[in-house]
C-alpha cells in the first residue's frame, strides 16, 4: 500500500415449524421488521385484505383445476399460496397435511409426504397461475400506487407474490430480480456482468483515443528545481517530468490522459480539467531529495515529513509528485490524482468530506486503468490487528479478489456496515472499511451505472448515508444485505 501525502488540491433468507395464526400477517413483513427492514409506512389492512381474499377464491378454483388434472405437485403449491395469503386457512392447512396445535398454530411434518404430478400437460396449470399472479399483481401494484408507497415497503408487499409463482419475470422485478440462466439474482447482478464488459472495452478505447505524448522542452520553473530531467512529455491534458525512463514518462501521461475521460464518461461530470496538469515523476531518493529541497512552499519540517511518503499534491496546486519505489505504484499514485482532482473540481468533495467514496471510486477505476490498487489516502490500516494486517498483504497481490474478499469478510460479519463506513474519516478507515468501500463503488458502478452521477452530485451537497438513500432508495440496512447478496451472485 502506498501513503499519500494530502498536501496541495486535496485541502483539506423448510424445516418443521410452527406458524401462529395470529402473528401472521404478513410473516414476511414481521421478519423484516425485527431485521430492521421496517416500512417507513403501513400496509392498508382492509385493501390488502379484500385483495388477498379475492386472489384465495381464484387459488382456491386453481386446487380444484389440479386435483382434477392430477396435477398434486401444483395443487400443493397453490395450497401454499393459499395458506401464505390467508395463514388462518384451515382447508389448506389440512390439504398440506399440517397438524393443527392446541394454540392454534400450524405444524409442518418434518417429513412432508413427496406429492407428484401425474398429469402430463402443465400448460393449461401455467396459464391459470400466470393470470392469477397478474391479477394479485396489478391489485398490489394498485394498493402501493394509491399510498404512494416508499420503495422499501413496496418490497415488503410484492413479495408475497413470488407464493403464486416464484419463477413470474413481472413479479421478480417489481422485486429487483431478473433471472440469470436457471436462478434468479439481482437486476444488478445481471446488469454488472454486462457492465464490466462495458466497461474494459471502455478503458481500451480511451487508451487508444490518446495521441502519443509529444517531446517539449522543461520550463524554466522545472529547471530551475536542479532536477536532471530525462524526458518530459505532455498529451496537451498533462505534462509530465521524469528523472527515468521516457517510455515511463509517456505511459503516465496516457493512462493520467485517458483517467480524465474514463471518469467523466462513468459520473458524467460536465467539467475537464480545470488546466493542464503536471505530475513530477522522481525516479531515485536522490532526485526526490532535490526536488523536495527546492520546491516552493514547504517549510522545512514539511520538507522532512513529505519525503517519507510516496508522493504529494505540491502546495496549493493541482500538480502532483511521485516517488515512489517503483514505475507501477508511480504510475497508480499518479492516476489516482487524476481521479481526486476531478472528483473535487466537479463534485466538491474529498477524502475528507467523503472518505469511503473518495478510497472506493478512487481505488476501482484505478485498477480498471492500470491494473492496480497500490495508491490508499487512509492511514488507519496502519493500526490494524494481525488477521487485518494479513488482509492487507493480500490485498496487495496482484491477483487478489477484492470482491470475494469482501464478500467472505462478510460473511463472517467482519465487513463494515454501510451506516458505519458513511460516518468513519479518512484517518479512521481501516482494512475492512478500505474493502467494503471498493465492493460498494464496484456495486454502484457495475449494478446500478445510471444513478452514479446523481449519488457523485449528492455527495457533494449532504451527507453521504443520505445521499445513498436517496439515491438507491435503499436504507443503509436493506444496503448492506443487497451489497452482501450482489457480491454473493457477482461472477
Amino acid at each position: 500500500m502506498v501513503r499519500l501525502g494530502v498536501r496541495g488540491y486535496l485541502t483539506s433468507f423448510q424445516t418443521s415449524r410452527r406458524i401462529p395464526v395470529k402473528l401472521a400477517s404478513p410473516l414476511l413483513a414481521l421478519f423484516l421488521f425485527l431485521a430492521g427492514f421496517a416500512p417507513a409506512q403501513s400496509i392498508p389492512d382492509a385493501e390488502l385484505a379484500a385483495a388477498r381474499a379475492a386472489t384465495v377464491a381464484q387459488l382456491e378454483t386453481l386446487v380444484e383445476y389440479t386435483s382434477s388434472a392430477k396435477l398434486y405437485v401444483e395443487r400443493d403449491r397453490a395450497w401454499g399460496a393459499i395458506v401464505r395469503l390467508d395463514p388462518a386457512n384451515e382447508v389448506a392447512h389440512k390439504g398440506l397435511k399440517h397438524t393443527k396445535n392446541r394454540d392454534g398454530s400450524w405444524k409442518v411434518s418434518e417429513k412432508p409426504a413427496t406429492s407428484k404430478n401425474f398429469g402430463k400437460d402443465l400448460s393449461e396449470c401455467a396459464r391459470r397461475r400466470a393470470e392469477i399472479a397478474a391479477l394479485h399483481r396489478g391489485a398490489l401494484t394498485a394498493i402501493a400506487d394509491k399510498q404512494s408507497m416508499t420503495p422499501a415497503t413496496r418490497r415488503v408487499l410484492f413479495d408475497e407474490l413470488l407464493a403464486i409463482d416464484p419463477d413470474d419475470a413481472q413479479s421478480r422485478a417489481l422485486l429487483g430480480e431478473a433471472r440469470r440462466d436457471d436462478q434468479w439474482v439481482l437486476a444488478e447482478t445481471v446488469a454488472g456482468k454486462e457492465r464490466r464488459a462495458e466497461l474494459r472495452a471502455l478503458v481500451k478505447e480511451l487508451v487508444d483515443a490518446v495521441n502519443p505524448p509529444s517531446n517539449i522542452q522543461p520550463r524554466e520553473r522545472e529547471a530551475s528545481l536542479g532536477v536532471t530531467w530525462t524526458a518530459c512529455v505532455t498529451t496537451g491534458k498533462v505534462r509530465v517530468f521524469s528523472s527515468g525512463d521516457p517510455a515511463e514518462a509517456k505511459n503516465v501521461a496516457v493512462q493520467c490522459t485517458a483517467a480524465v475521460e474514463l471518469f467523466r464518461r462513468v459520473t458524467g461530470a460536465p467539467k475537464d480539467l480545470p488546466d493542464v496538469v503536471d505530475i513530477y515523476l522522481l525516479t531515485s531518493a536522490g532526485s526526490r531529495d532535490v526536488f523536495v529541497a527546492a520546491w516552493p512552499g514547504w517549510s522545512v519540517e514539511e520538507r522532512s515529513r513529505v519525503k517519507t511518503w510516496a508522493g504529494t499534491g505540491l502546495p496549493n496546486e493541482i500538480h502532483h509528485a511521485r516517488w515512489d519505489s517503483d514505475a507501477p505504484k508511480r504510475l497508480d499514485g499518479a492516476v489516482r490524482h487524476m481521479l481526486g482532482l476531478l472528483t473535487l473540481w466537479n463534485y466538491g468533495f474529498d477524502h475528507q468530506k467523503c472518505a469511503w467514496a473518495w478510497e472506493g471510486f478512487g481505488l476501482y477505476l484505478t485498477r480498471e486503468l492500470v491494473g492496480t490498487h497500490y495508491t490508499w489516502y487512509s492511514t488507519g490500516p496502519t493500526s490494524a490487528d494481525a488477521e487485518s494486517k494479513e488482509l492487507l498483504g493480500k490485498l496487495m497481490m496482484g491477483d487478489a479478489n477484492w470482491i470475494n474478499e469482501a464478500y467472505q469478510r462478510s460473511k463472517r460479519g467482519k465487513g463494515t456496515k454501510v451506516e458505519a463506513l458513511c460516518s468513519r474519516p479518512i484517518d479512521k478507515l481501516g482494512v475492512d472499511d478500505v474493502l467494503t468501500a471498493y465492493a460498494l463503488a464496484a456495486y454502484l458502478l457495475e449494478g446500478r451505472a445510471t444513478s452514479v452521477g446523481a449519488l457523485f452530485t449528492a455527495l457533494g451537497t449532504g451527507p453521504s448515508d443520505k445521499a445513498l438513500a436517496d439515491t438507491l432508495a435503499l436504507t443503509p440496512v436493506e444496503l448492506d444485505a443487497v451489497l452482501v447478496r450482489w457480491m454473493g451472485e457477482r461472477k
